[in-house]
C-alpha cells in the first residue's frame, strides 16, 4: 500500500461558488425528474399525453438497469480494486460478491413475501368456498373470524354456486408484492446518491465535468424512480407515499454534497476506510438494482405483464426502443460520473 494513501486532503477550495450552487442545482434537477411523472399522472393541469408517461416509464427502466451495472457495480469494483485498499480486496472479486449478496437479499425478501401473500390468498379462496356452500350467513361469518381474513362482502351472495362468487385475489396481494420492490429500489438508489454527492463535493480538477454528468445522471434516474411510483396503484391511505419517496430521492445527493463540503478538509476519498465503505455499499446496492431491473423492470414488464401481452407490436417496439435508449444514455454517462 502506498504511504501517500489517505494521508492528507487534496481539496484546494477551487470552484467553491459552483460547489455550493451544485447543492441547489441538483436539488431542483433531482426533484424535477422524480416529481414530473407524479405531476403528470395526478394533475390534468399538465395535460401530458399518456404516451409521454409510457415512454418515461420504460426510459426510466433502462436508466435504472444501467445504473446498477455501470454506475454501482462498476464504481464498487473501482473502489475495492484501488491500490490504497490493500491485497485482501485485490485477491478476490469482492465487488461481484457484495453484488451477489444484494441479489440474494432481494430474492429472499421477495420470495418469502410472495409465499406469505399466496398463503393468505389460499385462505381467502377457501373462505369463499365456505360461503358458497353455507346457507346460514352467521355460520359463514364465524368461519371468517376463525380464518382472520378481511372480506367484507363474503356472505352477500344468494344460492350455493361458487360461480356466483368473485374469487379473485385480494387487492392487497399484488400491491404488497409491488411495494416491497419499490422500497428496495428506493433504498438502493438513495444510498448510492449520498455517495454521488460526497464524491462531487470533494472532486478535484474533474469537478466541472463530473458536475455536468451528475446533473444528467440525477435527472434521468429521478425520472426512472418517479415513473415507477406514478404507475403503481397506491391505496387511499398511502397516496402521500410516492411523493415522500420522491422527496427523499431529491434531497439525498444535495445532502451528500453539503456533508462533503462540511468535511472537505477531513474527508479522504483515497483512504482505505472510505474506499471500502463506498465499495461495499455500491456493490450491495448494485445487487438490489440488478435483481429489480432484470426481474421487475425487464422480465415482468416486458414478458409477463398482461397489458404488455395485449398491446400492439408498435407500442411494444416503442417501449423496447426507449428502454434501450435510457440504458445506453446512462451507460454513456458512466464514462464521466
Amino acid at each position: 500500500m502506498s504511504l501517500t494513501c489517505g494521508t492528507a486532503s487534496a481539496f484546494d477550495d477551487a470552484n467553491m461558488p459552483a460547489r455550493i450552487a451544485s447543492v441547489f442545482v441538483l436539488l431542483v434537477l433531482s426533484a424535477a425528474g422524480a416529481f414530473f411523472p407524479l405531476l403528470a399522472v395526478n394533475y390534468r393541469f399538465f395535460r401530458i399525453p399518456d404516451t409521454v408517461i409510457y415512454v418515461t416509464r420504460y426510459f426510466g427502466s433502462g436508466v435504472i438497469v444501467a445504473t446498477a451495472f455501470i454506475h454501482l457495480l462498476g464504481e464498487s469494483q473501482d473502489s475495492l480494486s484501488h491500490p490504497c485498499v490493500g491485497d485482501f480486496f485485490s485477491d478476490y472479486s469482492w465487488a461481484a460478491a457484495f453484488s451477489l449478496m444484494g441479489v440474494v437479499t432481494m430474492f429472499t425478501i421477495e420470495a418469502f413475501t410472495h409465499r406469505r401473500m399466496d398463503h393468505q390468498n389460499r385462505q381467502f379462496l377457501s373462505h369463499d368456498e365456505e360461503c358458497a356452500s353455507d346457507i346460514d350467513k352467521n355460520d359463514c361469518r364465524e368461519v371468517t373470524t376463525v380464518l382472520a381474513v378481511e372480506s367484507r362482502d363474503e356472505c352477500g351472495v344468494s344460492g350455493s354456486s361458487l360461480s356466483d362468487l368473485d374469487v379473485t385475489k385480494p387487492p392487497q396481494d399484488t400491491f404488497l408484492k409491488a411495494l416491497v420492490s419499490i422500497y428496495l429500489l428506493e433504498f438502493g438508489i438513495v444510498f448510492h446518491s449520498v455517495f454521488v454527492g460526497l464524491s462531487l463535493a470533494v472532486a478535484g480538477r474533474e469537478f466541472k465535468t463530473l458536475f455536468v454528468a451528475i446533473c444528467f445522471h440525477q435527472f434521468f434516474e429521478g425520472m426512472g424512480l418517479g415513473a415507477r411510483f406514478a404507475t403503481a396503484n397506491w391505496p387511499a391511505h398511502m397516496k402521500k407515499t410516492p411523493w415522500l419517496l420522491s422527496a427523499a430521492y431529491a434531497i439525498t445527493t444535495p445532502l451528500g454534497i453539503a456533508v462533503g463540503l462540511g468535511v472537505r478538509h477531513l474527508y479522504l476519498d483515497d483512504s482505505p476506510t472510505s474506499l471500502i465503505v463506498v465499495g461495499v455499499f455500491d456493490g450491495f446496492c448494485s445487487g438490489l438494482l440488478i435483481y429489480n431491473g432484470l426481474v421487475e423492470l425487464m422480465a415482468r414488464d416486458f414478458i409477463n405483464d398482461p397489458q404488455m401481452k395485449k398491446t400492439s407490436h408498435g407500442r411494444f417496439a416503442l417501449a423496447y426502443m426507449v428502454f434501450l435508449l435510457g440504458a445506453s444514455m446512462m451507460a454513456l454517462l458512466g464514462k464521466w460520473a
